[in-house]
């Protein structure tokens, strides 16, 4: 199978949190979700595209996340000869402050392990 280069990065991506959004007209513009967040991926090469149009494409995923109690991310590989791993991650900054709060509070309702004899 002759997958382009911009396909196959969403469909890895989406085998790592194992929740690809098909295609059928709910996905709302997510390639893939988990519990917490709605992503959607974009591979562009920074010197044939700058990154002009990451604003609308954060603000539209944020939109469709947000009934859904999720947060909106986008995913961006900034192109095809570049490793996932590399791949960069944008969130609003606000968002990003929930989810530190959110790992303060799981934090403090864990158990303590140090008081375990």
């Amino acid at each position: 199978m002759n997958d382009r280069s911009w396909k196959a990065f969403k469909r890895r991506l989406a085998r790592l949190e194992n929740r690809r959004v098909p295609v059928t007209g709910e996905r709302d513009r997510a390639d893939f979700e988990d519990y917490l967040f709605r992503h959607q991926a974009k591979q562009r090469d920074w010197i044939q595209a700058p990154p002009t149009h990451l604003p609308r494409r954060l603000d539209g995923i944020v939109g469709r996340a947000q009934p859904a109690g999720r947060i909106g991310v986008v995913v961006w590989q900034r192109g095809p000869r570049t490793t996932d791993r590399e791949a960069l991650v944008v969130l609003r900054f606000c968002d990003w402050v929930d989810l530190g709060a959110r790992a303060y509070l799981a934090a403090e309702r864990a158990p303590s392990w140090s008081k375990v004899a």
